[in-house]
Order: C-alpha cells, then structure tokens, then sequence
C-alpha cells in the first residue's frame, strides 16, 4: 500500500484533465483513485485542519499565514489554496470523472467509493463554505462560472450520494473491475466502506441539531442502526508511509520552512492539564523546561511554547477520516438530545475509552473513573458540556471540532485578544480570490462572521 501511496502523492501535480477519458479501467480510474484519496486527505488533514484547529484554540496561529487566521484576518487567497488544489481542482474533479467512467465501465465498487469520498468532501466544504457550486462544478472550460447552490440542498445531496454508494458497493463486478490496491482506505474491503458510509451519514444529520435537533438525532441514531464501526481497526483512515517524501500532512507542515507557524494553544493545553489528560504528552511536546505551555489566541511567538506531538508529527500518523471514537459521540450526542440517558452515558464512555486507547496504546482507570464514569442522572445533570468537551479533545486536529463548536458552543472559546472582526470568532471560511474574481455574480456577498445554514 505504501508503494501506491508514493505514486499518488507525486501525482498530485498531474492535472487529470490530460487524461484520455476512453482509457482502459486499469490506467484511468485505478490511478484517479489513490490519487483523489491522497489529495481528499492532504485537504482535510493538512490545510483545514490546521485553519480550523487554530479557530478552535487546539493549536496557535504563532507566525505568518497562521497568525492571520489567528487573529481572524483569514484571507480569500489563502482559503482558496485548499478549494483548488485538494477540493474542486484537486479531489472532487477527479471523484466526479470517477463516477463517471466508472458507470461506463460497470466499475460499480469504483463508483460507489468515489460516491463517498465526494459526499464526504461536499459535506466539508458545505460546513465552510455553506452554498457552493456542485451541480455545475466539473464542467471546466465549459464552464468558468458555475452556479453555486443551497447548502440546504446539497446536505440532501450528500446523503443521495451515500446511499447510492451502498447499492453500488452491493453490485456484483467483473474481476476486472475489482478494488483491491487502488483503494488506499481499505484495500477494496467493500463491508467496511459501508460502515463508514452509515457513520458519514450519521455526521452530517448530526450538524443539522439546531435546526432541528429532535428529527435529526433520530436521524443520526437510525443511520448508526444501519451498521457502522464497532472498533477502531474499523476506522476510515488515510495511513501514510515512514519516510518523509510518503508523510502526513501535519509532519511535512514541521519540516517545512513554515515550521513556526503553529504551536499548541494555550486553551487546549490548560484544558488538558486542568483534567490530567494521559493524551498531553502525545498531543504535545515539552519546552525545553520540561513543561506542556500553550501559545495566546492571536499573539505571535513560539518562545518556550510546545510544538506538536508525536502522535501527528510522524511521517506514518494517519488521516482520520471518520473513527469509531467519533461515531460513538455521535451516539451519545443523538441519545442525550432525545433523553436516552443511560444510552447516552455508556457512548460517551466508550467513546472516552476508545480515544485513549488510540492514541496512548492503553486505558487509564483512574482517568476513566473520573471523567469517564457517567450514568444517567449524572450526564443528565450537566453531562452534555462534559460529553462535548470530551468530544473536543478526543477530535484534536480534526475539522469536525469547528463545526461542533458552532453547533454547540462547547468549549466556551474567548476571541483571541488581537483580532480583525470586532471580538467575534469566525464561523465559515472566506469565499476564495479566485472564485471573487472569475465568478464574483455567483459568490455570495458574506463575512466570515456569517452562519451557514444549520448554524442559525
């Protein structure tokens, strides 16, 4: 897999548009396939989870680019890095030629796991962007202006494409058209791309809680019914290599010349030792006095602050994608919201315990004994703060942290103390320079501090 991996990653400058769309199964969606995988992977885990996890005080903006968005002067250039080359112009073109070919050439386990890299990504950029182009995205030349659409609608859209993904995967292939090592995930294993279909599904009915919290934790509760991971080996991971040139996206960021851009934040290290977290250590690296200090919300400088863990900073950490860890919040969340408060509690314990594990390589009782213990009465009485809290640093560096943030208002984040928008914490990113300039009769005329649809 690794071998593969490589392939994809010094692929990612080839454009797929020079590709002949009549080619062979083997040479045309067999190299799309790694090759969006890596490029969904290296967006999600590379530049949004950096902007977000400094939005959400996980890590410090502490110089350049990162300290601008740090002080919440995040810029249309710099949102649009992501957008062109690891979202529209990178992944979700090559997920929609994809389908596409794939249809031609009855690759239907091809298209149904193409269908849920492109619902997860659509659901990412939705939850930045709110209304985006997609039913006009993939025209190229044909189109330079592409309409953009309701959010709302493209929520529907997303669990259109996971559903169909699920039938697609049922279909009977020739062995031709078998997975197998173009699948860089899950290595063609077509039970476990439906599990984290179901477990997609559940996430992005989660995001609609305030709009309509009863229906969509139902909503949440009734996908996970479906079947989805009962263990962490299950979860929808994007693994990398141990070498540098094979490495993750967090890793390549610290050996990059940007390197003092991030450090931990000063909120998310308090917090942790406030609760004697077992996973400081792993999320953080001591200063060179042997302590875990964060970096202000805003404020420039990495003297004496803690750099990044070895949990991420290996070459070999993973992309999570969506984890069992998450699914298991999900759980606790839906039943908390519909008062199954037992339910609710033995999740969020699970979900404790499943993260410690993950990232420690072991439990810690006593730990769980006082974070983790919760029964009915207790997250009943106050345990929806402590469960999304929980959630909060069990999800360190994934993107999902902004969107619980906004859904919940958990943690309770003070505006970073230098900032650009008034005191007010962004809650979506900036349309990109790109789109303002080509496309600006299309780009809705929004702030950072606008909501998106299910933020209301």
């Amino acid at each position: 897999m690794v071998g593969i991996l490589v392939i994809a990653l010094n692929a990612c400058d080839l454009s797929s548009t020079n590709e002949n769309p009549n080619q062979a199964t083997e040479t045309g969606i067999n190299n799309l396939l790694p090759h969006a995988q890596v490029n969904l992977a290296y967006g999600l885990g590379g530049d949004i989870s950096q902007y977000n996890s400094i939005l959400m005080q996980q890590m410090a903006g502490t110089n350049r680019e990162h300290q601008n968005v740090g002080r919440y002067n995040f810029s249309n250039t710099r949102a649009g890095d992501v957008w062109n080359s690891n979202l529209y112009g990178g992944s979700m073109n090559d997920l929609h030629l994809i389908i596409n070919r794939a249809s031609d050439n009855e690759a239907w386990h091809h298209r149904g796991v193409a269908k849920i890299l492109m619902a997860n990504a659509l659901g990412n950029v939705v939850s930045l962007w709110n209304d985006v182009p997609y039913s006009e995205a993939f025209g190229g030349a044909d189109n330079t202006r592409p309409a953009y659409d309701n959010a709302e609608e493209l929520y529907e859209v997303v669990q259109s494409l996971l559903n169909d993904a699920k039938s697609d995967l049922q279909r009977e292939v020739s062995p031709a058209n078998v997975l197998d090592r173009a699948d860089l995930i899950y290595g063609g294993d077509l039970e476990l791309w439906e599990l984290a279909a179901n477990a997609l599904s559940a996430r992005f009915h989660n995001h609609r809680s305030k709009i309509d919290s009863q229906g969509s934790a139902q909503d949440v509760l009734n996908a996970l019914d479906q079947g989805t991971f009962a263990e962490t080996a299950e979860n929808m991971n994007l693994n990398f290599g141990t070498e540098d040139q094979q490495a993750n996206p967090w890793y390549n960021h610290k050996l990059s010349t940007f390197e003092d851009n991030t450090r931990l934040g000063e909120f998310f290290i308090d917090l942790l030792i406030s609760i004697d977290d077992p996973r400081l250590s792993f999320y953080a690296e001591e200063n060179s006095d042997g302590d875990f200090v964060g970096q202000e919300a805003g404020v420039s400088g990495t003297s004496g602050i803690s750099n990044l863990g070895p949990y991420y900073n290996t070459p070999e950490a993973p992309v999570h994608l969506i984890t069992y860890t998450e699914v298991k919040f999900l759980e606790a969340e839906a039943n908390y919201r519909l008062g199954n408060y037992q339910e609710a509690a033995d999740a969020m314990n699970e979900a404790i315990i499943s993260s410690l594990i993950k990232i420690t390589g072991e439990t810690d009782d006593d730990y769980v004994d006082e974070q983790a213990s919760e029964d009915a009465a207790s997250i009943q009485d106050g345990g929806f703060e402590r469960l999304m809290t929980h959630k909060y640093v069990a999800l360190f560096l994934q993107p999902e942290t902004f969107s619980d943030w906004r859904r919940t208002g958990i943690p309770a984040l003070s505006p970073a103390s230098d900032n650009v928008t008034s005191g007010t914490i962004p809650r979506r990113w900036p349309y990109p320079q790109g789109e303002l300039n080509a496309n600006s009769e299309n780009v809705p005329d929004v702030s950072i501090t606008d909501r998106v649809f299910w933020d209301q």
